[in-house]
């Protein structure tokens, strides 16, 4: 059975929270590992309304230092701190992010983390800055990063699980083969003689297709975002105009959003969920909606606890 990737959508709104919408926040989660994508103030909420323990997070991903995606940290480390989170944490960011990172633990965690310390327990906290390119590499996942066009440097992401061969179990019990060299041989599609009888690996495996997240916000509108997003199974886009307020949008460093569905189409993407919308369309986000869809077609606007699995 293929291991399901979890998506939470934490928090959905833009650098005005409401009361419906939450500073932004994704978490995504695969197998026992948790990826935070931005902590925007109040994040830890969220954890506790979507009923998530943050002391399963492994991994921080920011986009970028402005307060609306960040300034759910320090609150959300104490919280660490406090609950007795022991292991390693890692924080991965743009350029900047080891210096920001290094004031934010000096002004508000210094304190904690010694304590934490002489009580036996430890936040170890390993900050990573990263230009664009590739952030993260394991035989399953792969993360990446491109440069996005706003006020400060930071980064849109992708969020792969890699096409693998796979052992059909529920197949290979009712041959009742053992754990052990045999299985691995059968892993590889090869040949194997099990009480005299020769079984075809070939016919226990199955191709498990690559899967694709990929998070575009806070940014001007680029051709490139196209390549980056290139089918993506749920594309993540900010929304934080209309349509029609293209100029106001490309001053501000934002995109409309027609323009992320135009990213969804050409990217040949499965899904676009809308994130990130102006205050100033919470009463109207049909109209928003049904703009989007007039370029493409099966488009959500994201709102806070939703969760997707792919």
């Amino acid at each position: 059975m293929t291991e399901k990737i979890k998506l939470t959508f934490l928090g959905t709104g833009s650098a005005v929270p409401t009361a419906k919408k939450n500073h932004p926040a994704m978490l995504v989660s695969y197998k026992a590992e948790n990826f935070l994508f931005d902590c925007g103030e109040g994040t830890q909420r969220q954890f506790r309304k979507a009923k998530l323990n943050p002391c399963k997070i492994s991994k921080i991903f920011l986009t970028h230092w402005h307060g609306d995606h960040t300034l759910g940290l320090p609150g959300l480390l104490q919280t660490l701190i406090l609950n007795g989170y022991n292991g390693t944490l890692e924080i991965h960011g743009p350029i900047g992010t080891e210096k920001y990172m290094g004031e934010l633990i000096s002004f508000n965690l210094a304190d904690y983390l010694k304590r934490s310390r002489e009580e036996g327990t430890n936040l170890n906290i390993k900050v990573y800055e990263h230009k664009p390119g590739k952030i993260l590499e394991t035989d399953e996942i792969l993360i990446e990063s491109a440069p996005i066009d706003h006020y400060c440097k930071g980064l849109a992401y992708s969020f792969i699980i890699r096409e693998k061969l796979r052992l059909d179990k529920e197949k290979l019990s009712k041959l009742k083969i053992p754990n052990g060299p045999l299985v691995g041989e059968l892993a590889k599609g090869k040949t194997v003689l099990f009480n005299h009888k020769k079984i075809d690996g070939k016919k226990l495996i199955y191709k498990e297709e690559q899967r694709k997240i990929c998070l575009i916000t806070d940014t001007k509108y680029l051709e490139e975002f196209a390549t980056f997003a290139k089918n993506s199974d749920v594309l993540i886009c900010e929304s934080t105009y209309a349509k029609g307020e293209e100029e106001m949008a490309e001053s501000h460093g934002h995109m409309t959003c027609t323009q992320a569905a135009k990213i969804a189409k050409k990217s040949k993407s499965k899904k676009l969920f809308l994130t990130h919308l102006s205050q100033r369309y919470e009463a109207i986000p049909k109209k928003i909606l049904e703009e989007a869809k007039e370029v493409f077609k099966d488009v959500t606007i994201a709102e806070d606890l939703d969760k997707v699995e792919i």
